[in-house]
């Protein structure tokens, strides 16, 4: 057939494409360069907002319309005499990874990752948190939305057990 591939049959070299530069030696001073690049923003560039997180003892950790949400579940946590606060990632590369460690490193006791997804960053809370202190995942997925006390139930559930 006209159109079927059939591999090599002329007696042609192979050409092998590994990477967006063919010469090992060029290819490894772009990595290189690039992972400078991938530090300064992470230096320089990670944005975030920090709600009521100055003597928070749980932080939701939420991005995008799951943050306008639990910023509703801090005001109503708080409002029942709970120390919660709300960490919104804005850029989510870089993520706020020291942010959050900080907050585990000092003493923070629970972190609730509030995502409309399967936990696409709670990981990534993880990984910040590094052992410190519990990370959960509360989610909703297909297009289902979760309310405010929704959050604040699962944060107590999951986190606080009141």
């Amino acid at each position: 057939r006209a159109w079927a591939a059939y591999g090599k049959q002329a007696d042609r070299e192979r050409n092998i494409v590994t990477s967006l530069e063919l010469q090992s030696e060029k290819m490894e001073v772009i990595n290189l360069r690039l992972q400078e690049k991938y530090k300064a923003m992470e230096e320089h560039e990670v944005r975030y907002e920090a709600v009521e997180c100055d003597d928070a003892e749980y932080v939701i950790v939420a991005f995008g319309s799951s943050a306008r949400i639990c910023s509703a579940t801090v005001e109503m946590a708080r409002a029942e005499g709970l120390k919660v606060g709300l960490l919104r990632p804005i850029t989510l590369y870089p993520f706020p990874t020291k942010q959050i460690a900080e907050l585990a490193a000092r003493g923070v006791k629970g972190f609730l990752s509030a995502e409309l997804n399967a936990g696409q960053m709670v990981e990534d809370v993880r990984l910040a948190v590094n052992g410190k202190a519990p990370v959960e995942h509360y989610g909703r997925q297909g297009g289902m939305m979760f309310n405010p006390d929704e959050v604040l139930e699962a944060l107590k559930e999951k986190l606080i057990k009141k």
